[in-house]
């Protein structure tokens, strides 16, 4: 009893993604699409099992249900009453550490984050296909897109902005701690900077990369207040069946992401950005993801930062480095954009003048290698 009372603790976090009629849809017609008569179907993460329902449903006769938190205790509870328990064997524990003793038809997980990839999708993902899914099996979904645009957005920003004096007390480190998350926000087309572009396209069949280190490049379509990068993703599910979580697509309770900077920068219309973002695991067996940011922004134009008197020598640097401006974007840097790239930290930043050569820094393909991929539609 006291395991199930855990589990319906969850109920919130449940309600959101139960109640999202994006996914529910989405899922539910992948599945009867993917799920042929007498399979054999994993659930990976089945959380309350309603995916492992639907596959029932769909005509499976069996399923492995596996899931990691208290939640499936109440997934049990409720196949014994809808009578499915007898087709459902439910296994407890982290997917990784767990063996089944045959090869199924068709693997189904929804372990997606707003940025898709950060609850370690990927390590778990690849784990499954390659010990569990039959020669020619089926997954559910099939491959993933991630986007990023750079933003203004206050609404987005305001938290950061708040963790700095609480009555009188600075709370700066609450700040610090802050830009070392993804944030999950409500982001607007009318934020955006830029154009969006695809920062990776994964096929969930075929790779065998469970990091991602990627480069995207930005030119600014206007001038503002750039406060961070926003993310999404399109999940194809099977065949026609997409999930798209773009800020011009029907909301869902996964939001979006967002990435914040340490400290707001001014730019102009024609500056450029280019954000380096590591994705990994942040250890064996877990579900917790790093993802690491460095970015080199470049102020165009003749109107000079530094020469206009709007930062002062002794400023903290908008780059969000913590140096003063005199000792750090100040500095007449023309390094490679190679050399801003650290690997280490959350996130560090470089503001410099001058335009930065867009040409060549970019494979067009962004790593797609699925034709699939390829036809899905350009960005809204």
């Amino acid at each position: 009893m006291q395991k199930l009372q855990k589990a319906i603790n969850l109920f919130d976090n449940y309600y959101d993604m139960m109640a999202d009629r994006v996914r529910m849809g989405a899922y539910q017609k992948a599945i009867s699409k993917t799920v042929k008569e007498g399979d054999v179907v994993l659930d990976l993460g089945c959380g309350l099992g309603i995916l492992s329902f639907l596959a029932l449903k769909a005509g499976a006769k069996k399923v492995y249900a596996v899931e990691k938190t208290d939640s499936i205790n109440l997934a049990k509870e409720v196949a014994k009453r809808n009578k499915i328990d007898d087709r459902i064997i439910f296994i407890e524990g982290v997917s990784m550490d767990i063996t089944l003793p045959e090869k199924v038809d068709v693997i189904v997980s929804e372990t997606l984050g707003s940025f898709a990839v950060e609850e370690n999708t990927l390590d778990f993902t690849i784990d499954a296909r390659k010990r569990f899914l039959k020669e020619n099996g089926r997954m559910i979904p099939e491959a993933l897109k991630l986007y990023l645009v750079p933003v203004e957005s206050k609404n987005a920003y305001k938290k950061m902005a708040f963790w700095k004096d609480i009555a009188g007390f600075d709370f700066s480190y609450a700040k610090e701690e802050l830009t070392k998350r993804l944030l999950i926000e409500d982001i607007k087309k009318e934020d955006f900077l830029s154009k969006p572009v695809v920062y990776k396209g994964i096929d969930l069949i075929e790779t065998e990369d469970t990091s991602i280190n990627e480069r995207a490049v930005f030119e600014f379509s206007r001038q503002g207040i750039l406060h961070g990068f926003a993310g999404w993703f399109e999940a194809l599910l099977t065949d026609d069946v997409l999930i798209d979580t773009s800020p011009s697509s029907p909301k869902t309770h996964w939001r979006q992401a967002f990435f914040p900077l340490k400290e707001s920068i001014n730019i102009k219309k024609g500056d450029n950005i280019i954000i380096d973002m590591k994705v990994m695991p942040k250890g064996e067996n877990t579900d917790h993801t790093v993802i690491s940011y460095d970015y080199f922004c470049s102020q165009g134009g003749g109107d000079d930062m530094q020469d206009s008197g709007k930062i002062g020598r002794n400023a903290p640097c908008p780059c969000g480095s913590g140096k003063k401006y005199k000792k750090c974007c100040r500095l007449p840097v023309h390094l490679p954009v190679a050399a801003t790239q650290t690997g280490v930290n959350t996130q560090t930043g470089m503001l410099t003048q001058g335009r930065v050569d867009l040409k060549g820094l970019v494979d067009e393909g962004f790593g797609i290698d699925l034709k699939k991929l390829e036809d899905m539609r350009e960005v809204k």
